[in-house]
């Protein structure tokens, strides 16, 4: 009796079905279905670091959309129910009067709408003024400006980049006769309110005849002013080749992003100072909170330590307190997360990105925001003792600030400032070299360069090789801009992240794929396994 096998085809059939298996044998034991994605929206001047936060949890499978339309409109997404988050640089207004004169009351839509919310910190920074300022064809790096000069500039007051004012706050510049062009944010903007909050508090005689209403997120549009949308418009707006003699105010990170520099700001000390991370940790050590986590910067402004970076300020999440809308405990489960991640391991980030990382403090109002969200995991407990967290405070949350061996700006050794640097480095304006022949005050620095000390004492001196175009803090080894090969300029994934338990599931049509070719494998194609047994002829016996 002869009989015909197609061992051959058979052991491939095994083989191929087994790898295929393989995908599914081996996904990680999580649920079936991965945590709800969530949208937020509003704050420019935070948004390099929460796009970048949100790259990172990407990486665990939670889904985090953010749109940087400006504060005003994500405080307005949030209470026409449109996001599940917002942020922005002020909290909801009151009696709050528009550009075009037009009131309207947030808190009061709010109530009516039974909203529940709550506050969070979420990042420190500075408002920096980028600036495009040439000499003889070179650019400026290490402009200084005092609060007044800046008020002149930006209620047109002073027009020519060569006005006494401005020429008072460099006498080492040999300033042109370049004409002055502001550039302010036409959107609804935070940046905008922290700005103008800033000038009605410490320069009020020249700032309320311009604007007679104070504080506005909209900033007046009024002479040789040009308005853009966003932070990118104002920053992309200085940065390009028509934008010479342009300056405009912009959270720090947006002058990194491009090399370009930021003046140095004169504070209450007399010392004009760069908004980097230590500056302005330094200027918040005087902020002072109301209950619901909402800052009170008048003494920031006025902050007598001659380290502080005078416009300095916090950002705000806006989060549910309840379900609401269509806000359940699925989207609470990834925001919870998502949150615990920005507080704690995300803060190492900050200065990177051109911001500065939260305090103990701060984290703990984040923690309580938390814990009002439904459906949020809980965050776990905070310090035993905020002001000296301990290793294990620091493995549970890894924000710089948690590590036993930090130690607070404030708290190191002061040193003379920087007169000059900012993105892209420069020396001192006054510096044991002198100024050079176009009068920027400065040789071009080398890559790694740190700016000199104040005052004419030191020249600049090399730092670590941090990548070209670095500034290095010497007191901290701190890169304060450039450098990073990576660059701030889009989100890189951090690796590892602590949003979740498990890696994420793969798409639905992997699932369905892997199926497909199981299946094709075990039972489909007769005619190519039975091409392959007669390939080999058949066995008799």
């Amino acid at each position: 009796m002869t009989r015909t096998t197609r061992l051959p085809a058979l052991l491939l059939r095994v083989a191929i079905a087994s790898v295929l298996a393989v995908p599914l044998l081996v996904l990680p034991s999580g649920t079936a279905s991965a945590a709800a994605g969530i949208h937020g929206s509003g704050s420019t001047w935070s948004s390099p670091a929460t796009m970048q936060w949100s790259a990172d949890v990407a990486a665990r499978g939670l889904a985090v959309d953010y749109t940087p339309n400006g504060s005003t409109a994500g405080r307005n997404d949030f209470m026409s129910h449109l996001v599940d988050f917002a942020v922005s640089e002020i909290p909801f207004q009151g009696n709050y009067v528009d550009r075009a004169g037009q009131a309207t009351n947030e808190l009061a839509r709010l109530q009516n709408d039974n909203t529940k919310f709550k506050y969070l910190p979420i990042v420190a920074g500075g408002t920096s003024f980028m600036y495009n300022l040439k000499i003889r064809g070179q650019q400026v790096r290490n402009l200084q400006l005092s609060p007044r000069t800046i008020a002149g500039i930006f209620t047109n007051q002073i027009r020519v980049w060569n006005d006494k004012a401005i020429k008072d706050d460099n006498p080492a510049l040999s300033l042109p006769a370049t004409p002055i062009t502001p550039v302010v944010r036409s959107d609804g903007s935070g940046t905008s309110a922290q700005f103008t909050a800033f000038l009605t508090n410490q320069v009020n005689d020249i700032w309320r005849p311009f604007f007679p209403g104070g504080m506005t997120s909209e900033f007046p549009v009024k002479g040789a002013t040009k308005a853009q949308a966003g932070s990118e418009g104002v920053a992309n707006y200085v940065a390009a080749g028509y934008g010479e003699g342009a300056i405009t105010y912009v959270e720090t990170a947006y002058a990194i992003q491009r090399q370009f520099p930021v003046a140095s700001v004169k504070n209450v000390a007399g010392v004009y100072t760069q908004p980097s991370s230590d500056a302005v940790s330094i200027a918040l050590t005087k902020a002072r909170l109301n209950p619901d986590s909402t800052q009170i910067l008048d003494d920031v402004y006025t902050n007598p330590d001659k380290r502080a970076y005078p416009i300095s300020s916090y950002s705000y999440m806006i989060v549910p307190a309840a379900k609401q809308f269509s806000f359940d405990e699925s989207k609470g489960e990834t925001l919870g997360k998502f949150i615990k991640y920005f507080l704690c391991a995300g803060q190492g980030q900050a200065p990177r990105l051109g911001y500065s990382p939260l305090p103990p403090k701060l984290v703990g109002f984040g923690y309580d925001a938390i814990k009002s969200i439904p459906g949020a995991p809980d965050p776990g407990a905070l310090p035993a003792n905020l002001d000296k967290p301990t290793k294990a405070d620091h493995d549970a949350c890894p924000n710089p600030t948690f590590d036993p061996a930090w130690v607070p700006p404030e708290q190191k050794q002061q040193q003379q400032q920087p007169q000059q640097g900012g993105p892209g480095g420069s020396n001192n304006q006054n510096n044991n070299n002198g100024t050079n022949n176009n009068g920027t005050g400065g040789n071009t620095p080398k890559p790694g360069d740190t700016p000199g000390a104040g005052g004419g004492a030191t020249g600049g001196t090399q730092g670590p090789d941090t990548g070209g175009g670095a500034t290095v803090d010497q007191g901290t080894g701190e890169v304060v801009a450039g450098g990073d090969k990576s660059g701030p300029a889009g989100p890189v994934s951090a690796g590892s992240v602590e949003a979740g338990d498990s890696p994420p599931l793969p798409p639905v049509w992997f699932y369905a794929l892997t199926l497909v070719c199981l299946t094709a494998a075990v039972f489909g194609a007769p005619f190519l396994y039975s091409r392959l047994g007669r390939g080999r002829g058949p066995d008799v016996r």
